[in-house]
């Protein structure tokens, strides 16, 4: 009887207070709902690292190599960081995604930007791309290595820190000045694109080996022939009355040529010869002497001489130039102007050092030495003309 009346009780209760435990039921539901919702918002996402260096084939003093090395931006879609004076770089990337790709761009002001398609990233792992080799020589940015960062660079030659035309972006060995061996760097790429940079191969992804030996700049450079790297002109000039060349013009061998000026200081000169050979040259005096001077010679093609034409500076020169060997066996080059120069004729030769271009003696049906008269240079006669 006493179960019963207990039985009838609970009974009753749960009756009576039915629907206030079940809405404390759902109400602790939405609670932990809430609360866990919460939880997984709060939790951080997976993280992507990346990790590596980047490799230039600039040629500086441990000290400036620092300055060289640091400053790259390393950039994806969603997180950019920088190399350090070593050249190395550290990217923390947080993703919801357990895998994704993303495109790594580097980058500085004076290299050639590079971009590293769909680099792959895991979760909660590091990803290594060890010695990435990066151009230098473009200056504007425009990711092509051309005529135009050889105008940019003139605009600046022979400056140095603290000069106000001066810039640390445009020192590209980081040695304080703006000269020659900057733009070494341009006619040893000359023509590469961002584009053409070739793949790049992670051989060994552990942070403790290289990943990418670095690429030899014949391996990586356009199809432009590989520029003249020698350096120096060193010659000696002489005018000459063209009627009493002793020489059969017709048995030297001949060109034509039509050059001009982008630039007179440093001289940046495009000349065509024959039609069909184009060349780009970049030319500044070592010293006050005219005899030697910094050179560089790069091949163009037609299109890029006719679209550099269009840019020039004081006058076209015409030209025919005869080669041959003297009495003595060492090449000779005789230039008779036409034109508005027409009248005057050079002999000309060139000496693997000083030494030697002090101690020739011409022939005596040469006429003046105007080696050092820099009136008589090819840039003074497009700006002149002919010297009175």
């Amino acid at each position: 009887m006493k179960l019963k009346r207990y039985i009838m009780s609970v009974i009753v209760f749960l009756l009576l207070f039915q629907p206030t435990i079940i809405t404390n039921i759902e109400g602790v539901e939405k609670v932990y709902a809430e609360t866990t919702l919460q939880d997984v918002e709060k939790a951080p996402p997976p993280v992507f690292i990346v990790q590596g260096s980047i490799k230039t084939d600039v040629d500086c003093s441990e000290e400036a190599a620092e300055l060289v090395n640091a400053g790259f931006t390393i950039r994806f879609d969603t997180y950019k960081t920088t190399t350090d004076e070593n050249g190395n770089f550290y990217a923390s990337i947080g993703n919801l995604r357990s895998t994704f790709k993303e495109d790594m761009i580097i980058e500085k002001t004076g290299f050639l930007k590079r971009t590293i398609k769909d680099v792959e990233l895991q979760a909660y792992s590091t990803t290594y791309y060890n010695n990435i080799f990066i151009i230098p020589g473009d200056m504007n940015g425009d990711s092509v290595i051309n005529f135009a960062d050889c105008v940019y660079l003139a605009k600046m030659f022979n400056s140095t820190k603290g000069d106000e035309v001066y810039s640390a972006d445009a020192d590209i060995n980081k040695d304080g000045a703006i000269n020659m061996s900057d733009f070494t760097y341009i006619a040893k790429y000359f023509n590469m694109t961002s584009v053409a940079y070739p793949p790049y191969i992670d051989l060994t992804p552990t942070p403790t080996q290289i990943a990418t030996p670095t690429p030899k700049p014949t391996s990586i450079v356009s199809a432009t022939p590989t520029p003249d790297l020698s350096g120096l002109e060193i010659e000696r000039k002489f005018l000459i009355d063209a009627s009493k060349i002793p020489y059969d013009l017709n048995k030297l061998y001949k060109f034509e040529l039509e050059q001009a000026y982008i630039n007179f200081s440093p001289e940046i000169r495009i000349r065509k010869v024959d039609d069909w050979m184009y060349f780009l040259t970049i030319k500044a005096y070592v010293d006050d002497m005219a005899m030697t001077r910094e050179e560089r010679e790069f091949w163009i093609t037609e299109q890029e001489y006719n679209t550099l034409k269009k840019k020039i500076e004081g006058n076209i020169i015409y030209k025919t130039r005869y080669q041959g060997l003297d009495e003595n066996g060492v090449m000779f080059a005789i230039d008779i102007f036409k034109g508005n120069l027409a009248g005057l004729a050079y002999f000309e030769m060139e000496f693997p050092n000083e030494e030697e271009a002090n101690k020739y003696i011409p022939p005596a049906w040469v006429g003046k030495d105007v080696t050092n008269d820099k009136r008589y240079k090819n840039g003074s006669l497009a700006q002149f003309g002919i010297p009175e």
